[in-house]
């Protein structure tokens, strides 16, 4: 049904605000699992999380859109009854999906951490972290199912006669409880990040600019407080439809800027693309190389073979060389899991003179030909790109001698027919 026309009427903000919600997730969506796919080729769990999260962010803008056609946004009192059984039911089934949805957009930025770091501490914040987040969303799940005896009537309007109902102070206790959680566990989502990109990289420009990437989570935080501000000064039993415009919109925010803020990291190569071919860049990466030597990252392959960045190696080296593997000369490290970090642990963009994170030496050969060598090149006149004088060598000399001695020998040389051997190493 069409409210448009009525007074004080609020639906138009909700379909434009949700519309544009759907859009902009599904491209950053979109995105991420084009750039993990073809690009770094490192799908992960977080990956299917995030997916999961999108899906039923978009249910619930899709019912919030659908609710606008029930009175949402509209005064309670011009919305025929026939409409207000179909809101009340369409918006507690909005709450369950937004609790849900709200928790994978946290667990996916949890999955994403154990690619920044594993260490104890780390893995540890991210389970008790994850176990709050459960704890959270199954705890509501369950209240608000169990409000109402039977169940059915949860999804009736409130105001029926004869409904064995907990009171709307509870439920409004509840949505406040979750809302207060959520806030602090978004806190905690928007430190952990930070703390771990702030102990682990060196300290530079490059380490700069990717905490004020992670720092764009301060917008959910600043969301929550306002929902939850909203949800304690309006009383949302009162006129509930006209309000549900409001609080509804900043509902729908949340979920959205923090499903944003989890894609936003993995969207690092594609960025760097984008910002070079608009000029805005002068490299692809950070570090020494050209950008002729660069191209690999861009076309999501190596120059060794034509292979994906995945492995990060040259020639024979290992793949999987302490869980991670760095590029000569470049700035790009990845890990086991292929995902491409850089200036994670070395950071080649660094302002200070030293430089000492940078290789010593590269071999010709590598990177189209040039080298960018401090200390001389070691390439020698053999075949290969590394050629037969560029390691160390260790030659060692083994001498067998046999002797056959005659009886009554002294001790060491045997007796009747013995046969002595020794080994000498050289």
């Amino acid at each position: 049904m069409d409210f448009s026309n009525t007074p004080d009427w609020h639906g138009g903000i909700e379909l434009e605000i949700n519309g544009s919600l759907i859009a902009l997730s599904t491209l950053f969506l979109g995105m991420r699992l084009y750039v993990r796919t073809f690009m770094t080729k490192a799908l992960g769990w977080d990956d299917l999380i995030a997916s999961i999260a999108w899906a039923l962010l978009v249910t619930q803008s899709s019912l919030d859109i659908r609710a606008v056609t029930l009175g949402s946004g509209t005064h309670i009192e011009l919305v025929p009854l026939d409409l207000l059984y179909k809101f009340f039911e369409s918006l507690n089934i909005q709450k369950l999906v937004y609790f849900w949805a709200v928790g994978f957009v946290r667990w996916s930025v949890l999955a994403f951490l154990p690619r920044l770091s594993t260490d104890k501490i780390v893995m540890y914040a991210i389970y008790c972290i994850g176990s709050l987040i459960f704890i959270q969303t199954f705890t509501c799940t369950v209240f608000l199912l169990t409000e109402c005896y039977p169940v059915s009537d949860v999804f009736k309007p409130p105001f029926l006669p004869g409904l064995n109902c907990k009171s709307s102070d509870a439920d409004g206790a509840m949505m406040q409880g979750h809302a207060g959680a959520g806030i602090g566990i978004d806190i905690l989502l928007l430190v952990l990040p930070i703390y771990i990109i702030y102990s682990k990289m060196l300290w530079s420009r490059r380490t700069i600019q990717v905490i004020a990437v992670m720092s764009i989570g301060i917008f959910v935080v600043v969301t929550g407080i306002i929902r939850l501000v909203l949800i304690k000064t309006l009383d949302f039993y009162v006129d509930t439809t006209h309000k549900m415009g409001t609080i509804g919109v900043w509902t729908d925010l949340e979920g959205h800027v923090g499903f944003w803020c989890c894609c936003f990291p993995a969207l690092q190569p594609l960025v760097r693309i984008v910002s070079y071919k608009l000029g805005i860049r002068s490299k692809l990466l950070s570090g020494g190389q050209s950008n002729s030597n660069q191209k690999y990252y861009a076309s999501g392959r190596s120059q060794n073979g034509g292979k994906g960045t995945k492995s990060g190696t040259h020639h024979g080296e290992s793949a999987n060389m302490s869980r991670r593997s760095q590029q000569f000369g470049g700035g790009a490290i990845t890990t086991k899991n292929g995902y491409l970090k850089n200036g994670s642990g070395v950071d080649n963009s660094s302002d200070f003179d030293s430089d000492s994170q940078k290789g010593i030496i590269t071999p010709e050969g590598v990177h189209g030909g040039h080298s960018d060598i401090e200390l001389g090149s070691l390439s020698g006149n053999g075949a290969g790109a590394y050629g037969k004088n560029s390691a160390i060598h260790k030659r060692t000399e083994v001498s067998i001698q046999t002797e056959t001695v005659t009886p009554g020998s002294k001790p060491g040389r045997g007796g009747p027919g013995v046969a002595n051997s020794w080994v000498d190493l050289n």
